[in-house]
C-alpha cells in the first residue's frame, strides 16, 4: 500500500520526537508517545510494557539518532525499519556507540499517530575479522 506524503512527514516526525525524548530523558512527552501497551524488544531480548521501558530510558541515559527510515503504512497501522544509533557510556565512563536495525509499528488512534511497539536488532560489525566468525 502506498503512504501519503502527510503520513509519511507525521511518521517521521513522531519518529524525530521518539529519539528526542529519550535523548532529553524527557519520560512525559515519551510516555505520550507511545500506547498503553507498548511492548519493546530490547538488542538483549528483554521485553519491556511501556513502564517498563520509560524506567529503562530514565535508569541509562543515552542519545538516540536514526538513519534513513523505510515507512510502510497500510490504513490505521505503519511499519517503520531504519538503523538506530545509541549514544552512551559503558559502566566506567567510556563512550559507547551501539548500531541496530529498529522495527517498530506505529497505529493511527483518534486521528493521532502513537508507537505501538520497537524491536531492536543489533548489526555486526562490518569489518573482516566479523565476517570470519560463524
Amino acid at each position: 500500500m502506498t503512504a501519503s506524503l502527510d503520513d509519511i512527514a507525521v511518521l517521521t516526525a513522531l519518529e524525530d520526537a521518539r529519539c528526542r525524548a529519550i535523548s532529553a530523558g524527557d519520560l512525559d512527552t515519551l510516555r505520550a508517545m507511545l500506547t498503553d501497551d507498548y511492548l519493546h524488544v530490547h538488542m538483549t531480548g528483554r521485553v519491556d510494557d511501556r513502564a517498563g521501558h520509560l524506567a529503562a530510558v530514565a535508569a541509562r541515559p543515552r542519545r538516540s539518532e536514526r538513519g534513513a527510515l523505510d515507512i510502510r503504512v497500510y490504513g490505521d497501522l505503519a511499519v517503520l525499519v531504519g538503523e538506530q544509533v545509541n549514544h552512551g557510556a559503558d559502566s566506567e565512563g567510556r563512550p559507547t556507540a551501539t548500531r541496530a536495525v529498529c522495527h517498530q509499528v506505529a497505529v493511527r488512534e483518534d486521528g493521532a499517530w502513537r508507537v505501538a511497539s520497537v524491536q531492536l536488532t543489533p548489526l555486526r560489525d562490518p569489518s573482516p575479522a566479523s565476517e570470519a566468525r560463524p
